[in-house]
Order: C-alpha cells, then sequence, then structure tokens
C-alpha cells in the first residue's frame, strides 16, 4: 500500500466504541511503523447527521464543548500511551463537524479509525451518524470497529469481498498487505448469487459456474507471487454478496470490503453492501474506495 508510513487517524468521543478503535489503530501503527492522530470533532453548527441547520451554536455553549473535546483528546491520548508508549501519539480537537473534519484528515493519513455507533457517551451517536460518509468518501482506507476480532487460538483470517471490478484491486492490495504484515490467513469470497432471468432455475444445490472460480483464480494469481508469505483459502459463496460476506466475516480477525469512492450527497454512494456490513458485521470492517 502507498503512504503506509503516514499516520493513522483515530475518531474519539470518550465511548467505548472509541476506545476499542484506538486499540486497533495502535496495533495496526505499531506494524506500519507510523504514528495516531487522535482528534475529536464537536462542530460549532447544529446539525442533524451530517446536514447543517439552524446555524451556529451560541458563544457560551462553544467554549463548553470546546472544553471538553480537549478533556476527551487527553484522555485518550493517556489511554493511548498505556496501551503503545512506543507509537507517537498526537492529538487535535476541532470546532467542525465530524464528517468535515474526519474528511481533511484522511488527505494526510494513511487510515481512517472509528468506533461503533450506538453508545451512549455524549457524541457518540454525531461520530456513529457520519460513518457511512466519511467512507464513501475519504481519500483513504476507513475502518469501523463493529465488533472484536476473532480469538488468536481460534486462527482468525481476514476475509476480503472480491467481484469482477476494478475496484477489486485496491481491496486486494489493502487486504493481503495487511494479512502479510499482521502474519495472517487471507479468505477471498467471490459471492455469486442467483439472477432474475434464472429465479426458476434456481435451486439449493445448484453449484457456482465454474467460471467463478476460475475467474477468482485468475484474480488472485499476481498476489499471491507478490505476497507469498500470505496464506489464501479462496471461496466462491452462493449468497448475495452482502449475507455471503457478513456470513464468511464471523469470528474473524477483518473484513474488508470496496465501495464507489465517487463525490456524493451523504452516504449515497457507499454502495449496498458496503452499507450493510458496516450496520452488521460483528468483526471490524475496513472500506477500500477509489477516489
Amino acid at each position: 500500500m502507498s503512504n503506509n508510513r503516514a499516520h493513522i487517524v483515530v475518531g474519539v468521543d470518550g465511548s467505548p466504541g472509541a476506545d476499542a478503535a484506538i486499540a486497533w489503530a495502535l496495533k495496526e501503527a505499531r506494524s506500519l511503523g507510523c504514528g495516531v492522530h487522535l482528534i475529536n470533532a464537536y462542530g460549532d453548527e447544529y446539525t442533524y447527521s451530517a446536514v447543517e441547520i439552524y446555524g451556529r451554536v451560541p458563544v457560551p455553549e462553544r467554549a463548553r464543548l470546546s472544553s471538553a473535546a480537549r478533556t476527551i483528546v487527553e484522555r485518550a491520548s493517556a489511554r493511548a500511551s498505556e496501551l503503545a508508549p512506543d507509537v507517537k501519539v498526537s492529538t487535535d480537537s476541532v470546532g467542525e463537524t465530524p464528517a468535515r473534519a474526519l474528511l481533511a484528515e484522511a488527505k494526510q493519513g494513511s487510515r481512517i479509525v472509528l468506533g461503533s455507533r450506538g453508545l451512549k457517551a455524549f457524541g457518540s451517536a454525531v461520530l456513529g451518524s457520519v460513518g457511512a460518509a466519511v467512507a464513501a468518501r475519504a481519500a483513504c482506507p476507513v475502518i469501523v470497529v463493529r465488533g472484536p476480532e476473532g480469538m488468536a487460538d481460534e486462527r482468525p483470517a481476514v476475509v476480503v469481498g472480491v467481484d469482477a471490478s476494478t475496484r477489486s484491486a485496491h481491496v486486494l492490495e489493502f487486504a493481503f498487505d495487511y494479512a502479510s504484515r499482521h502474519r495472517l490467513p487471507l479468505r477471498p469470497i467471490l459471492c455469486w448469487h442467483r439472477d432474475v432471468l434464472t429465479e426458476i432455475a434456481w435451486r439449493p444445490e445448484t453449484p457456482a459456474p465454474p467460471r467463478a472460480e476460475e475467474w477468482l483464480s485468475e484474480a488472485l494469481a499476481g498476489w499471491r507471487e507478490r505476497y507469498p508469505d500470505v496464506a489464501v483459502h479462496p471461496g466462491v459463496v452462493r449468497d448475495h454478496p452482502a449475507a455471503g460476506l457478513l456470513s464468511a466475516a464471523a469470528a474473524q480477525h477483518l473484513l474488508v470490503v470496496g465501495t464507489r469512492g465517487e463525490h456524493a450527497l451523504v452516504g449515497t454512494m457507499l454502495g449496498s453492501v458496503a452499507q450493510a456490513v458496516l450496520h452488521h458485521a460483528t468483526c471490524p470492517v475496513a472500506v477500500i474506495s477509489r477516489v
């Protein structure tokens, strides 16, 4: 992957989900030999999701938010230093909407790491609500720590969704590189599902066509040569891509998917598969866009 030594950006909000994101980012930073940048974007405008409404927050309230944000990043920095004293950590708190702040940071960072949504701490709902927008438009990979990594003694793998589009090259590059650095096996999954025109002939026991296996083998050939240290276990799954990937990723180390990566309204171009796995995966998810 290019730009590997640039810092990793972590959105923090004082929640357990953010703590999990910090821990994930620190391990990745140690593997890459880079630092971690912790940021809290508290916003100075009233918003609904990532859409601005009603105008700016009153000055007294902004001062309170600014103070709370500094406290959050200071505590996050202290926690990071406890977990990984060898990793350089920097911090920032900005009076900007979370989506804007994280997308701006993406231009200098190698990855953005976010915690899962729906946690009770102040600001976590805001951070979660912009996850789709950031994943769709960021200039770097976005990792959402949806759940814990699989148990080490069960040898969890990196699961990567592969399709026939040009996006797969970027997705496979990230997945192979990550698996190599973390010494993990890789499970490239091609989901083959029924077509409307063949609905009548569909049977549960119907095998995937030989061309699906052949295409997957051809797509992986060059990457296997480039990363001979990675144990690769490809598979063709007869299911809708979202359902097939979610099932394959259960109790695994990381799920890697691609997205459209086009400029668009918030979240509208993330893609149905990426949206589904970000909402329902039980392990960390890496969304790779081509921007």
